[in-house]
This record gives structure tokens, sequence and C-alpha cells, in this order.
């Protein structure tokens, strides 16, 4: 017999903690949905060849093949590692077929072939959006995607959330005025991005022994990446550097453009931080991560910024600037299991449990069930005649909130609120779905 046991990095969900991420999904869901993001979805896999353009270490993709080998020659595919390479892929590849400014969101499942620990995993699930448009795309989109993650976070309300918040250019420029050259400067990029890792000691160490810098602008790199504001204070804070450079200051008016743009009940989440760096190389101007300050050492569980060239591995010399962010659902699903962040005493979807006393009756019952359905409440009839006590320890086991009671002679029902304890006619369906609708739509 095989042996039953948990693939090392696939988290699997209880049914109580898949409502819990449905909910998740269901929320960020919506407010995409509200600022007119199109939902989209892209294979599991892609070539193998497209996957390794992008400079990913090939040991963290998996690969795919049949395990009986019929002799016949298959292009090798992978695992897509992200959402970003396969978005690159389909808009190359449906480019005259779609409208731009074209704004997607996309749920799916990723997979890493990295060593998995708390909140990292082999198989995770992220909630992106972007916006790609042709030749030329407005700063305003930057402050949109920004405005939609952070207001993902409010309104999941599961635990505080900080976006922090800033822009590349503003650190190359900050990098210029120190000497720093162009070559070099996306690498003490890089570098400055481990901060948070391994702590200002080790920045140091890298920027010296590896970069070769000297020990008077390691210090004013250290120095500049633990300024941040609040989105209000960011133009003074940014000005009271007095940094004279071109990039520098094209960074900072983009900056503070996007926080302008931003409405106020999403900026109040927002720091504006330089220690923020997000060291992938085709970041061009905003970037930011949303963090739990309560959680400090648990990382990031969304990030983007602003990239200038999503196509171009698949069409050179055309031009298709974005701008995007992801949600780490499976990374934040960690952190909820872990720390109990949310209620789970449900274990199914259904609200209303219809009791059933005999055979005969199932089919007026079923026909209750209907009417309840047709208003949008999840109900469940009971699978067989069984004593009251047993269908009621049922429903709260599974956590279902209200227990229904036919009257076999009159064919009426009565309903127990099973957590009030406290049961009565069930009278005008609509008034009792109004007065209940906290309890049946939550």
């Amino acid at each position: 017999m095989a042996k039953v046991t948990n693939i090392s990095g696939f988290p699997e969900y209880l049914p109580e903690e898949r409502i819990v991420e449905e909910h998740i999904l269901r929320t960020i869901g919506d407010i995409f949905r509200l600022h007119g993001f199109a939902s989209m979805e892209t294979p599991s896999v892609e070539l193998v060849s497209t996957l390794t353009q992008k400079g990913v270490a090939e040991k963290e993709i998996y690969t795919l093949r049949r395990l009986r080998d019929e002799g016949d020659t298959e292009a090798e595919l992978g695992l897509h590692f992200d959402l970003t390479v396969p978005f690159a892929r389909y808009v190359a590849q449906h480019l005259s077929r779609l409208s731009f400014p074209f704004r997607r969101s996309c749920y799916q499942k990723v997979w890493r072939g990295e060593r998995p620990q708390k909140g990292r995993y082999r198989e995770f699930g992220q909630f992106d959006i972007d916006i790609v448009a042709r030749d030329t795309l407005p700063i305003s989109a930057d402050a949109e995607v920004v405005t939609v993650i952070a207001k993902a976070f409010s309104q999941l309300a599961i635990v505080r959330a900080e976006l922090r918040i800033n822009n590349r250019k503003i650190l190359l420029g900050m990098y210029d005025s120190l000497g720093i050259g162009e070559s070099r400067r996306g690498e003490v990029v890089r570098i400055v991005d481990k901060l948070d890792k391994i702590g200002p000691d080790g920045v140091r160490k890298e920027l010296s022994e590896g970069e070769g810098l000297g020990s008077e602008q390691i210090d004013r790199i250290l120095a500049w990446s633990t300024l941040k504001a609040p989105a209000a204070g960011a133009r003074e804070m940014l000005e009271g550097l007095a940094i004279e450079n071109e990039t520098f200051q094209r960074g900072v008016q983009e900056l503070v453009e996007v926080l302008e743009l931003v409405p106020p009940a999403a900026r109040d989440i927002i720091t504006v931080s330089l220690s923020l760096a997000r060291g992938l190389d085709y970041y061009t101007g905003t970037i930011f991560e949303v963090v739990l300050p309560d959680y400090p050492h648990f990382g990031s569980v969304s990030a983007g910024g602003r990239y200038d060239d999503l196509t171009a591995q698949f069409l050179p010399g055309q031009r298709l600037p974005a701008v995007g962010g992801s949600i780490g659902v499976s990374r934040l699903m960690g952190l909820i299991l872990e720390r109990e962040l949310m209620p789970m005493h449900r274990q199914c979807p259904s609200r209303l449990l219809l009791t059933i006393h005999s055979e005969d009756s199932r089919v007026r019952v079923n026909e209750w069930a209907e009417r309840f359905r047709a208003k949008c409440v999840p109900t469940e009839v009971y699978f067989k005649p069984a004593k009251l006590g047993k269908q009621i320890e049922y429903a709260n086991a599974k956590g279902i909130r209200f227990a229904g009671f036919m009257n076999e002679e009159s064919g009426e029902i009565e309903i127990k609120d099973l957590k009030e304890q406290h049961q009565g006619p069930l009278g005008d369906l609509d008034e009792w779905i109004a007065t209940n609708r906290a309890s049946l739509f939550d």
C-alpha cells in the first residue's frame, strides 16, 4: 500500500481553509473588476526556451514530459514560474486582436523549484494585474495599479498592511550623483535590495568587496536607505536631499505625481521608502511592495512596478510599456493559517440545512430548497432521514448557521438559528433574508 504523505512545498487546504482562500480571491477579484481589469488565463506550461529567456535560474524550472515516451519528438515544456513571462508571450501572440491599453487580471498557480520554507512554496497562487499600452503609457497607470493593490489589502482587512513605494530612477540618480558608473548601478540596486535580508553590514561588505565602492559612498547609500516618509511628506523629504541629478529629479517628479493621483483612502497605507530597491533589472520607474508591519520578518506579500519593455524578447523593436502588481495569495494564506488570523468555523458554503423526517417529504423539502437557492441562499438538504439531533449535529460540525424544519402536514417551514439558539416560523421569505443578510452572505 502506498504511504499517504504530504509533498513538501505543495500546499493542500482543508475545506474550512479553502473557504478562507475563496474569500480572499473573491475580495481581490471584486476590486480588480471594479477597476475594469479583464480576467484572463494562460496555459500552465510554456516552451522552456521562452521561460529561460528571462534569465531565471534553470534549476527553478520544472520541466514536463510523459511517463512513457512513444518515440515522437515534442518541444520541451516547462511549468511557468511567474505570470509575467506568459503574459508577455500572450500579448505578443495576440497583439492584433487586443485593444490597448490592455488591462488584465489573472489568478493562477505557478511553480518554482526552490527549497520550501515558511511562506515560500514550490507551488503557489498569485493574483496579478497589469496595464500595457503601445508606445506610451502615462504615469496615471502606475497610480491606478498602486491604488488597486492598496484597496485590495484595505478591503481584506485581515492584518495591517503597508504599501512601500519608490522609483527606480530615484535610486539610479542617487548612485549616479555619487560617481558610480552606469554599468555598476544595476548591481548596486540589487545589493541594496537585500538590505532587509543581510542587514547594513552585509550590504556594506558586498558594496565594498564586490563593487569596490569607497566608505564615503557606502555611508551615503546606507544613510539614504533609512529614509522614509508618509505620502504627504514625500516631496519635502526628497527635495531636502538637494541632489542635482536629472535622473533623480525625473524619478521624484514621477513618484510625487503617482502619489497625488492615488485617492486619500488608499494613500493612508502608503509609505515612501528609499530602502525599497526591487533588484530585478526590468523595472524602469515606479516600484512598490506590500509588507505587514506586525510581522516584520515575514517579508512582502505583494510587489510590482513599471517595466517599459514587456515584450522585448518576443517583439524586438516594438515598444509596449507596462505596469503591474502581484499579490501572493499563497504567502498570505500561509500567515493566516499559522497565526489563525481569520475564523475557520465553516467547512462548506451552505448557510441553511433543511432537515428531512422521511423520504416521503423529500420532494416538498427539495422544493423549499429551490426557493431559498433562487434567493441566492446556499442551501443543503440532509442526505437521509435521521433523528433531528443527528442532523443538527451535522450542521454544527459543518458550520451551517441555520436549520429548517418542514411541518409535514402544513408544509410550512420553521427556522432555527443554531448560533443564537432561537427558532420560529419562516414567515415572509424576503423579510427573513433581509433580517439575516449579514449571516447569510458574509
